[in-house]
């Protein structure tokens, strides 16, 4: 039997770039396939004659793109958190996503929630800003202190939820084995 307690930062923290790197793959891949399908989303034309005409982004397929990417994502964290309560990186170091003051799993509603204040789709505004710098800049700027804030807010706290935990109403769990008995009594 494995005995239960708080989830650590450090720990929260690998595993979510653990599960960012394989969701970034699999955006990769996935979009790469449908630009494949499609045509590129972006097109060089190293003929062309002035420097800004060298690169040409389709809006539309970024923005499909952009969609694309937070839906993978969306499915990546949200189905697993509602029905085997952790991402795959959660789950193989040894943590779960609860609801907060029970051991019921997340709801999909829950979860949702979670995923939109985990992982706001700033990615997605920024892809949207492609030709405009200055609010892909912003984006990502506000990004970072979002995470910081996250970050903060989970160290701080006694019951180690962040921000995101507590308007979703969820905690993180970390399983750990349970201390071995020694002696020759029953095991």
């Amino acid at each position: 039997m494995a005995a239960e307690s708080l989830a650590g930062v450090t720990r929260r923290v690998l595993a979510w770039v653990l599960d960012v790197a394989v969701v970034a793959a699999l955006i990769f891949v996935v979009v790469g396939a449908v630009d494949e399908l499609l045509e590129p989303t972006v097109g060089v034309h190293p003929d062309a004659a002035t420097l800004e005409d060298v690169l040409s982004a389709d809006e539309g397929r970024v923005a499909v793109n952009a969609v694309l990417a937070a839906g993978l994502s969306a499915c990546y964290f949200v189905v697993p958190w509602a029905l085997v309560g952790g991402s795959p990186a959660q789950l193989a170091l040894r943590m779960r996503v609860r609801g907060s003051g029970s051991d019921a799993s997340l709801t999909v509603g829950r979860a949702l929630v979670r995923w939109i204040l985990l992982f706001p789709p700033f990615a997605t505004v920024s892809a949207l800003a492609a030709g405009v710098p200055y609010i892909g800049a912003l984006a990502w700027g506000i990004a970072v202190v979002w995470y910081l804030v996250l970050l903060v807010t989970t160290a701080r706290s006694d019951t180690k939820q962040g921000l995101h935990d507590r308007l979703a109403g969820s905690v993180v769990l970390a399983r750990r084995p349970a201390a071995a008995h020694g002696g020759a009594g029953v095991r």
